[in-house]
């Protein structure tokens, strides 16, 4: 199409925030695609006051009491959480992130609307956010406030996909980065599992947002149940205008089924709704659920029955429309048409069932249907009492429905799952937790059927479905066979929730140690999977003790020996438990290696994945000579088995590939270390086509490598495409798993914010650093042994970005603490931690020499070459290079304090014997590095009182560079 739009009828927008597309197009020619990307979310008000509901309709529907929005009883209590909030409001941050979660009928929501309420008054915004994950909202526009900030409630955040929570932030981020609104999210949950614990790790390292959750405890921890019954009594008593209602009896509550304020409250709107129908009311939790159903029927029926503007759909039909909402809803009309179809609920006619029921349930958003019953407890209860197979079926309850026994079967095998399906597989797994028999009789067999739709509901609902009371194993076991062998981003979390409750009821079934065996190995590689390595290891040492026993018996039992062996080296190393892990690795090679010997065929490949174990441990010590030995080994068995059978043996010698060039460049051999790491990564490109859940994490670690070895050699931009397409990588895998990814995703950051400097990139480098740094530190708290290394190698990197962005202090205290954390480490281990302590401290110097500290950094200066001196005497190839900048450091330090001047001259001298030939073989990495110590040896000239030469050599300097200075 071709449309000019005149520049008189542009529109302007100001002092207003927009969520969803803005697009503004002017003097257009040609064709024209527009694609607006739209928020999965749709922001509206919270109303600061009570939603009031008139008294004909509260006696109709009494249930509609006890939701938040009407405020019917006054907010009690809470004033730890009251206080907490305030103080969390109030906070410096500019974003920050609160998760209240708790059990349904907890009082999450009314928490949530009084802190808005209060916010409100105090002139802050106050908004709620819906999740639309069919990208139906055309996107909010709100006007900007003239003080305060905005709060922003999420409700059933563990419901939403972590993905779409993180678009969430990250624009409500953008937003007050570009307004300076103050934003604080109020996240509300039923859970704080896995999917918590991805978004908080995620919203700290990518937007650097504080996150915190706060577990809800029952209110009858701090106020008497029988005041919370008297003051909702009486409220209700004016809500449904019923006079003398004092002097009804208080029922038991002391049971567990009363902790929950919604139950206490239920149990005071049945009594002053019963008082008005002169009945008595019942007691226990089930039967106040079920007298609310049953005023919800006597509305459906009165509709029914009534000669003016009578709705056609009749109670039991209404009943079951109902149900289906609470379990689907809320829909699209198209959805709602096809979920009624497929139940079979189609009498007097779809249309006319979607709109009596709307007519009921007035959706929230209008351009949805099928609004389930609320609160979400009375909604649960309703599909349990529903159901038959419970014990509830009094005369006054609320009567089971044939038809539900078989209502989500049919509508969820009824066709192709649809969009709605998911989510009532999540209330069916909530439900469950409560009413055994909709778990034995409707989730159970569905998901032993089916467990495809198990799958399709998420990590979460998995979990949820393997932590219920008493779990079904055969359904389990459904679940089990579709989850893939391999790592995978999305499901490793759900795969060891399944694995604990089935690797327990396994083994209690068994006494076979080989048996036995088999399920704790499967067990504890499904726990490290999902990031929960110290699990891990209690299955891993098991199993290493049963196969010990079993060999020293038998022969036959060595080859499970050496597995058990490899595999607790590897959950060890992940604990840093390096010495032990070495220990577990060389036994498992030694046997692996007899067994090759006698039967090349049947051992090479474990022998090939021992010495690959092997070598990562050696060169964890240190000891790197031995990895690069055993690497090659590795490599070249892999290389032959991989002729012959591709498919098996492409990724373990993609790894092998992978972890030889670590080696060789680690002993300074980057030359040849390009080779193998390039092939590892390749290889790896190919493995990720065919199957990237599997093999994106080996693609991520070989392009980290391939970035490194690139900057070893000079070619900066070359290291920099691949850190930035390694971090990418991670950040959609620590989306998936946090726990498993957030190491691997810190380490490229500090590759990444290294390469960037070097291009001069200081502001983008100094975000890099500071975000490994952050995760780090975290990461170090919960397992020094495992993070230490990382957390010193993190802050080296960010003292140095800090000094190059002009923050002096800050870079000389994050250099302190790298220098204070790498002696320790090398106190306990020198092979391993003197060069990461040697570089700390030629950091150190520079920046005390910067922030006038020039006695300070003359020692520090010293105290590294001293080290690197003995270093590149045992290995000049890897060492030199530094020993060389060291010595032009120690020099810059002596002409700045104007001492030890002679030894100045004789250091930068030896630094610049030193860069020489190393320009030769590698010009573009050591040319700049060679001027600036030809520059410091004029500085040192000139303090010497040879003024004349200095001149001349910063003469030829400036003839050689073209008149300009680097």
């Amino acid at each position: 199409m071709s449309w000019r739009s005149p520049a008189r009828d542009a529109q302007t927008v100001t002092a207003s925030m927009v969520f969803g597309p803005v697009i503004q197009i002017r003097d257009v020619v040609g064709n024209v695609t527009v694609v607006a990307d739209r928020p999965p979310y749709q922001i509206g008000d919270v109303t600061p006051g009570a939603v009031l509901l008139p008294v004909g309709a509260a006696r109709r529907q009494p249930s509609r009491l006890l939701l938040a929005r009407h405020q019917v009883v006054p907010f009690t209590g809470r004033d730890v959480e009251l206080d907490a909030l305030s103080t969390w409001m109030g906070g410096a941050e500019p974003v920050s992130v609160r998760l209240v979660h708790a059990a349904g009928g907890q009082g999450k929501t009314r928490l949530a609307r009084h802190v808005a309420a209060r916010a409100h008054a105090a002139g802050w915004l106050t908004w709620r956010v819906l999740h639309t994950p069919e990208q139906q909202s055309a996107g909010s526009r709100w006007e900007a406030s003239g003080g305060g900030g905005a709060l922003v409630v999420v409700d059933y955040a563990d419901r939403w996909p972590a993905s779409d929570l993180n678009r969430l932030v990250t624009d409500l981020n953008a937003v007050s980065l570009r307004t300076g609104l103050v934003l604080r999210v109020l996240l509300l949950a039923r859970s704080a599992g896995f999917w918590w614990a991805a978004l908080r790790d995620r919203l700290d390292s990518e937007h650097a947002v504080t996150a915190e959750a706060h577990f809800l405890p029952p209110l009858d921890e701090h106020i008497d149940r029988r005041v919370l019954f008297d003051q909702a009594r009486e409220r209700f008593s004016a809500a449904l205008d019923v006079p003398d209602t004092a002097g009804i009896t208080v029922p038991e509550l002391t049971g567990s089924g009363f902790r929950q304020i919604l139950a206490v409250h239920m149990a005071a709107l049945v009594a002053v709704d019963a008082h008005h129908h002169n009945q008595t009311p019942p007691a226990q939790p089930h039967a106040l659920s079920a007298y609310l159903l049953n005023r919800e029927r006597a509305h459906w029926h009165h509709l029914h029955a009534r000669t003016e503007d009578r709705r056609p759909t009749s109670p039991e039909v209404m009943g079951r429309a109902v149900y289906l909402a609470t379990l689907t809803g809320p829909v699209t009309r198209d959805d709602a048409t096809t979920i009624l179809t497929r139940a079979r609920v189609t009498e007097p006619g779809v249309a006319t069932i979607i709109d009596d029921h709307r007519f009921c349930y007035p959706p929230d958003d209008p351009g949805t249907v099928l609004h389930g019953l609320r609160p979400d407890r009375l909604g649960e209860d309703l599909i349990a009492l529903s159901t038959p197979g419970h014990p509830h079926t009094g005369a006054d309850d609320w009567q089971p429905d044939d038809w539900a026994a078989t209502a989500a079967h049919t509508l969820l095998t009824g066709g192709t799952p649809a969009t709605w399906a998911p989510g009532a597989v999540t209330v069916l797994v909530e439900t469950a937790h409560r009413w055994p028999h909709v778990a034995d009789t409707v989730l159970y067999p569905l998901i032993r059927e089916h467990p495809e739709l198990a799958l399709a509901a998420g990590g979460a609902t998995i979990t949820r479905l393997a932590e219920l009371p008493h779990p079904d194993i055969a359904a389990l076991e459904a679940v089990e066979a579709l989850l893939p062998t391999d790592r995978h981003v999305d499901l490793d979390t759900a795969a060891a929730a399944i694995s604990t409750t089935l690797t327990h009821h396994r083994l209690r079934a068994t006494a076979d140690p080989a048996e036995q065996v088999g399920l704790l190995a499967t067990h504890a590689h499904r726990l490290a999977n999902a990031g929960r390595r110290d699990e891990a290891l209690a299955p891993a040492e098991e199993v290493a003790v049963i196969c010990r026993r079993l060999a020293d018996s038998d022969p036959a039992y060595l080859p499970p020996l050496a597995m058990s062996m490899n595999n607790l080296g590897l959950f060890l190393s992940e604990l840093g438990r390096h010495d032990e892990a070495l220990a577990a690795a060389e036994e498992a090679s030694g046997i692996y290696r007899r067994l090759a010997r006698e039967s090349p065929t049947a051992y090479l490949p474990p022998l090939a994945m021992s010495l690959i174990n092997l070598g990562r441990f050696l060169a964890e010590l240190g000891r790197r000579d031995g990895a690069v030995t055993v690497a090659e080994e590795a490599s070249g068995i892999y290389r032959r088995l991989a002729r012959e059978s591709p498919t098996a043996y492409l990724p373990p010698l993609a790894m092998s590939l992978n972890n030889l060039g670590i080696f060789l460049s680690e002993l300074g051999r980057s030359d040849e270390a390009l080779t193998p790491v390039e092939e590892a990564v390749a290889v790896r490109r190919e493995l990720v086509e065919a199957n990237p859940a599997a093999f994106l994490p080996g693609l991520a670690a070989a392009l980290n490598n391939l970035g490194l070895v690139l900057a070893e050699l000079g070619r900066r931009d070359g290291a920099l495409t691949a850190a930035e397409e390694a971090v990418a990588i991670r950040r959609k895998l620590v989306e998936a798993n946090p726990a498993a990814f957030l190491p691997d995703l810190a380490a490229a950051l500090n590759n990444l914010g290294r390469f960037l400097a070097e291009l001069g990139r200081r502001d983008k480098a100094l975000t890099a650093a500071e975000e490994a740094f952050g995760i780090y530190r975290r990461l170090a708290e919960a397992n020094p042994t495992a993070y230490l290394p990382g957390l010193a190698a993190a802050l080296s990197n960010l003292g140095n970005h800090l000094s190059g962005s002009g923050y002096r202090d800050e870079a000389l205290a994050a250099a302190e603490e790298a220098v204070g954390i790498y002696r320790r480490l090398a106190e306990a281990n020198p092979t391993a931690y003197l060069p990461g302590l040697a570089a700390a401290l030629s950091n150190l110097g520079n920046h005390l020499s910067g922030s006038g500290y020039r006695d300070e950094a003359l020692a520090a200066a010293e105290e590294a070459v001293g080290i690197y001196r003995r270093l590149a005497e045992a290995n000049p190839t890897a060492h030199l290079p530094h020993l060389a900048t060291s010595l032009w450091a120690h020099a810059s330090a002596s002409v700045n304090v104007k001492a030890n001047l002679p030894q100045a001259l004789e250091t930068v001298s030896e630094a610049i014997d030193i860069y020489q030939p190393l320009v030769k073989q590698l010009p573009q990495m050591f040319g700049s590095q060679l001027v600036l110590a030809y520059r410091t040896l004029a500085d040192v000239l000139e303090a010497l009182g040879r003024k004349d030469e200095a001149d001349v050599l910063r003469q030829q300097l400036k003839e050689i560079s073209g008149g300009t200075r680097e």
